[in-house]
């Protein structure tokens, strides 16, 4: 009886251990199901959340700038994230006592962004309310040239003041420069003069326009207040930080978790048959979370499409290089295979292009290969040698690389490379990006290695302080049109001009040339901008001359809808001159969208302008897509111009699209006549107009321009 006791208290014992075991084996996957899906589900929410800040922020400032904008994205987002604060706020792991820092941290977030919903809507309220008066100001302005005569002095000052109102509204709103409310008011109290002027409808209209102005100059400076105040919540870094704290508590919760399946192993080393076989299943578990924690290791630092190391992995390694090299490989013109041959080939010359780069480094440089973007890709290893060897070796790769197509699905692609080097170590990845981008930019090397010589640094910030010098010229009202002469070749004089933009330095007594301000306006989307005050002032002075004058429009200046509304308002405005004003369009423009050039066009010369193609011939001219649009005069570039005299190529180039345009029924206009000789030639070619040094300089002033006609000179 003794013994059966002690075999049934030792039974007893091994199933209560069992029990407790098979206890502990299922909490211990209750609370791993249970980390890795809360986890997740949390840092869904919080990554989420966090976009959609960053997206409200963006909506925010769409709404400032655009006079029509659509509040349900904004409002839309305002629900996105509402919803997950409130599913975070049914999170019960996040209640947890060991998440308690994150949970504080929440409540706080969750009083600020309620606290920003208030702002947010007062904001929108505010916006709705200035918009109104924003929109309707002009609407007046355009009505009061139906109900005032211009040709009435006391009117046309009248319509001069709205006019400045006008103007002074939309730079006020556009530039939210509390400044220029000044000026309003000076305008309000010159209003006021101008209504007791007035009776009946223009009594009114006047009336209704210094109400709205009287709004706006009420609302405008608390719109400001509010908006910069939305800017400022910390709604994004409030996100960010409680993401921070709640991974420093999840790595706290797994270590209590891991501590816990430890003596789960230990009470079934204890246990008889099952415990053992309990031993078995946790351990089988463990080692599959184990290989997940190595398998998300891996792909943390892995690009997925060609198995190579990414960005991060970069980043960690090229601090544990003493002396490190770096050569950036980018994919010349791959934007083109993937349009011409679709994405899936695409990714085949990706993984193919990495498969190269492993096959060309020996073993023996230990070299780490990754994919650092779309088409760019790096190795990165140590180098003890000197720049000459370095160069050598960049020189090499490029020469293995392209010795061979790529052949996918029975396709050949023949494809270059463009490399870029560096062994700065403190600033090898941002100065083998400057070699690379040295190497696209040249027409002669298809690599480069990186040396002061070609550090862009200097060129970014000019490039600064050229975008910060457009915008204070266009405020300042420095942004100048310059007029070159066009000589009619037939009737033997001047008849037209084109506005050239340039820029006055006072500070330095000097001009700035286009050639040192237009690329980086159209990089910062300023170059819209400066062709609406070009032609704003062009139209004033076509007013006051009576020649036709010529105005640049870009590809994006006419794509963009915020500047064609904003063109085609100013034809209105100076509908009796738009008869005397041609649109010059660079025919080098890539254009996206010929519908919408067609159509831009289509209205302009409905209003009375004229179309000419710029540049003709500098590049690949499409002449059937010429054809098809509806132009009026070709531009010829003066890169064949200044040749004529003495290039029997350009000559007859030059000849073919003569013949071109005759048979179009189109106007021929010789760019960059700079000599006698060419001038000649011009004449002779059979050209309607000639322009360039040889006719007249640009100038602010037309009237030296007329000076030079009076006495026969050219």
């Amino acid at each position: 009886m003794k013994g059966f006791s002690s075999a049934a208290s030792q039974l007893i014992m091994a199933v209560v251990a069992a029990a407790i075991g098979i206890g502990l084996f299922w909490y211990s996957d209750y609370s791993n199901k249970n980390y890795f899906t809360d986890n997740l589900e949390i840092n869904r929410h919080l990554q989420s959340l966090q976009t959609d800040f960053y997206a409200i922020e963006s909506e925010i400032l769409r709404c400032g700038s655009f006079l029509y904008y659509n509040y349900d994205v904004l409002r839309k987002l305002i629900r996105s994230s509402r919803s997950h604060l409130q599913e975070l706020r049914r999170s019960g792991n996040l209640h947890a006592q060991i998440h308690s820092d994150s949970y504080l941290g929440f409540l706080s977030l969750d009083a600020k962004f309620k606290e920003f919903q208030n702002t947010l809507e007062n904001y929108l309220t505010l916006n709705a309310s200035l918009k109104n008066s924003v929109v309707y100001i002009p609407n007046l302005q355009l009505r009061s040239y139906h109900i005032f005569d211009p040709s009435v002095p006391r009117e046309r000052d009248t319509l001069m003041l709205l006019s400045k109102i006008g103007n002074t509204i939309l730079l006020t709103k556009n530039t939210f420069d509390s400044d220029f409310l000044k000026n309003l008011n000076r305008y309000t109290d010159e209003l006021a003069k101008e209504i007791t002027k007035y009776e009946g409808a223009k009594k009114l209209l006047l009336n209704t326009l210094r109400s709205h102005l009287a709004h706006f100059e009420k609302v405008f400076p608390q719109y400001t207040g509010v908006f910069n105040n939305l800017l400022r919540y910390p709604l994004p870094d409030m996100t960010a930080e409680i993401q921070r704290k709640y991974q420093e508590e999840a790595h706290k919760e797994l270590t209590e978790i891991n501590n816990t399946s430890q003596l789960l192993l230990v009470l079934y080393l204890i246990s008889l048959g099952i415990i053992i076989y309990y031993i078995f299943n946790t351990q089988k578990e463990n080692r599959r979370l184990h290989g997940l924690r190595k398998e998300l290791e891996r792909l943390l630092v892995t690009d997925a499409l060609s198995g190579l190391e990414n960005r991060l992995a970069f980043q960690r390694m090229k601090r544990q290089i003493p002396n490190p090299a770096l050569i950036l490989v980018n994919i010349n013109r791959f934007t083109h295979i993937n349009n011409f041959y679709g994405t899936l080939i695409g990714d085949a010359v990706l993984k193919s292009t990495a498969e190269k780069l492993r096959e060309i480094t020996p073993d023996s440089m230990n070299a780490h290969h990754y994919r650092l973007g779309g088409d760019d890709f790096g190795i990165l290893f140590e180098m003890r040698k000197g720049d000459k060897e370095f160069e050598r070796m960049v020189s090499e790769c490029h020469r293995i690389l392209e010795s061979d197509a790529i052949y996918i699905k029975d396709l050949k692609i023949d494809v270059s490379y463009r490399l870029g080097g560096s062994r700065e170590k403190n600033r090898l990845f941002e100065t083998a990006d400057m070699a690379l981008k040295y190497a696209r930019k040249s027409s002669r090397r298809s690599y480069a290695v990186y040396t002061p010589q070609i550090d862009t640094r200097k060129e970014i910030a000019k490039n600064i302080r050229t975008i910060h010098e457009i915008r204070k010229s266009l405020s300042e009202n420095r942004l100048l049109p310059y007029y070159q002469p066009i000589y009619d070749v037939k009737n033997g004089q001047i008849s037209k001009y084109e506005a050239l933009a340039r820029i006055e330095l006072p500070e330095l007594n000097r001009i700035m040339e286009p050639e040192n301000f237009i690329g980086v306006a159209k990089e910062a989307k300023l170059s819209g901008k400066i062709t609406l005050s070009i032609l704003e002032k062009t139209l004033r002075i076509a007013q006051e001359h009576p020649f036709v004058f010529s105005v640049n429009l870009s590809a994006d200046d006419i794509e963009g809808e915020e500047d064609r509304r904003r063109i085609y308002s100013l034809l209105e405005e100076y509908r009796h001159t738009v008869g005397r004003i041609v649109f010059e369009i660079l025919e080098s423009e890539e254009i996206r969208d010929y519908k919408v050039i067609n159509d831009f066009i289509n209205t302009v010369k409905r209003c009375g302008c004229r179309i000419a193609i710029d540049d003709f011939g500098s590049g690949y001219s499409n002449f059937e897509k010429i054809l098809k649009m509806d132009i009026d005069m070709l531009k010829i570039d003066g890169s064949l111009i200044q040749k004529i005299d003495h290039d029997r190529h350009s000559e007859l180039i030059v000849k073919t699209i003569l013949d071109f345009a005759k048979y179009a029924g189109f106007e021929t206009v010789a760019e960059y006549v700079h000599s006698k000789s060419i001038f000649e030639k011009v004449e002779e070619l059979g050209f309607n107009y000639a322009q360039g040094y040889f006719i007249g300089k640009p100038s602010h002033r037309l009237e030296n321009f007329h000076e030079e006609v009076s006495t026969g000179e050219k």
